[in-house]
């Protein structure tokens, strides 16, 4: 049985940093430990994370959001920026991935009953993820890192959450 847990302890939030450290390389290649640790840093002040927990209690999955746009000091509060989020490939094709949409879509509304957008960012060079994300929402724009290209995609929340919903 998988549990979704929100980050309030301090043992989620370890266990949220420790997957998402294992597996950075996965998300974005050669991001470094510090950048984890001030996304982190991030989720805590200005959103929310959760862990998927499996029937071992093993952590197979994270998500997150900030509210606002980082460059811009986190004003913008009517916008949900999704974190970088990772899964196991045991959830990765199957219903929990949708579940881990809906609980983040969920958890923005509650942060902020307005909000008005949700963007995803990711790297251009995963192809996974801008499949996948081409499917919620459209491409709105890309910026350079100095870990390469970012693609920023783009939906309504009313979009991003009837869609979440609509697999429910």
């Amino acid at each position: 049985m998988i549990r979704f847990e929100i980050c309030t302890s301090t043992r989620q939030w370890s266990r949220f940093t420790d997957f998402y450290i294992e597996r950075r390389a996965s998300i974005v290649t050669d991001y470094p430990v510090s950048l984890v640790l001030r996304d982190v840093k991030n989720y805590m002040q200005q959103g929310r994370a959760a862990i998927i927990v499996n029937e071992r209690d093993k952590v197979v999955g994270i998500g997150s959001f900030v509210l606002g746009l980082a460059e811009a000091g986190y004003e913008h509060k009517e916008i949900a920026v999704l974190g970088n989020s990772c899964f196991s490939e045991e959830i990765q094709n199957n219903r929990t991935f949708i579940r881990g949409l809906q609980v983040l879509a969920e958890q923005i509304l509650e942060a902020n009953p307005v909000v008005q957008e949700v963007r995803i960012p990711t790297s251009a060079d995963n192809v996974y993820t801008n499949r996948l994300y081409q499917k919620l929402a459209t491409k709105h724009h890309s910026f350079e890192t100095g870990y390469g290209i970012f693609n920023v995609y783009s939906t309504p929340f009313r979009e991003y959450a009837e869609l979440c919903n609509r697999y429910s």
